[in-house]
C-alpha cells in the first residue's frame, strides 16, 4: 500500500511540473497579493491586523492550488485511476501531495509577509508557536479542501463548487487558527494555548479520516 501511495504522490508531483505555469501562477498570486498588502500599509503593528491579513491571504492561495486538484486530469486518465487504484490509496496520495504544496505556499507566504511587511507584533518566544499554527492550518486546508474538490470534480460541476462547498466547512478551521495565533501575539503562555493546538490536530485528523471514509462512496459514482 505504501508503495502505491509513494508512486501516486511522485505521480502527482510530475504531472504538476508538467504545468509548471499553474504552480508558478499560484505562488504568484500570493506574492503579489502580499505585496499589495505592503502598498496599501507598509507597516502594520498591530498584531491582530497582521495575522488576519496573513490567513486571509493563505486561505485563497489554498482555493487556487487545490481547487482544481481534480480537474486537471482528464478522463482517461481518471478512467485508468479507476482500475487499477484503491480510492484510499488514491485519495491518500492526493491529501499528502496537497499537504507539502500547501506547507510550501504557506511558508512561501509568510515569509513574504515578515519581509514586506516586517514582523513588528512578534517576539523572539513566538515565531516557533506561530509557524507551527500554520503548519497544522496548511494541512488542515488540505485536507478539508482535498475531499471538497474531489465531490466538485465528481460532481462535474466545476471549480466554483469547491468554493460554495469549501467556505462554509473552513469556517470552524479558521476560527481555531484565529483564537490560537491571537494567543500567541498576546503572549499567553504557550502551555496554556495547547488546547486549542490540539483541537486543530484533532480537527486535521478527523477531516482526513473523514476523506478516507467517504471518498470510495465518490469514487463508485
Amino acid at each position: 500500500m505504501f508503495q502505491r501511495v509513494a508512486f501516486l504522490i511522485r505521480h502527482e508531483a510530475r504531472m504538476e511540473f508538467r504545468q509548471q505555469h499553474t504552480l508558478i501562477g499560484i505562488a504568484l498570486f500570493a506574492l503579489s497579493t502580499v505585496y499589495l498588502c505592503y502598498q496599501a500599509f507598509q507597516k502594520i503593528e498591530q498584531g491582530k491586523v497582521w495575522s488576519s491579513l496573513l490567513w486571509i491571504i493563505i486561505l485563497f492561495t489554498a482555493f487556487s492550488a487545490i481547487g482544481k486538484s481534480f480537474q486537471q486530469q482528464q478522463r482517461g486518465l481518471r478512467m485508468y485511476l479507476y482500475w487499477n487504484v484503491a480510492p484510499g490509496e488514491f485519495i491518500l496520495a492526493k491529501v499528502i501531495y496537497n499537504m507539502g504544496l500547501m506547507l510550501l505556499l504557506g511558508f512561501l507566504a509568510f515569509g513574504a509577509f515578515v519581509l514586506f511587511l516586517g514582523a513588528a507584533p512578534f517576539e523572539s518566544n513566538m515565531w516557533v508557536p506561530y509557524m507551527l499554527g500554520i503548519t497544522l492550518g496548511s494541512i488542515g486546508f488540505a485536507s478539508l479542501l482535498t475531499l471538497v474538490s474531489g465531490i466538485a470534480a465528481q460532481s462535474e460541476s466545476g471549480v466554483g463548487l469547491t468554493a460554495v462547498l469549501g467556505i462554509p466547512i473552513v469556517i470552524p478551521l479558521i476560527l481555531l487558527l484565529n483564537r490560537y495565533n491571537e494567543n500567541i501575539l498576546l503572549n499567553v503562555p504557550f502551555n496554556d494555548n495547547l488546547e486549542n493546538l490540539g483541537f486543530l490536530g484533532v480537527l486535521t485528523l478527523g477531516i482526513l479520516g473523514l476523506s478516507y471514509i467517504l471518498f470510495p462512496y465518490l469514487w463508485r459514482d
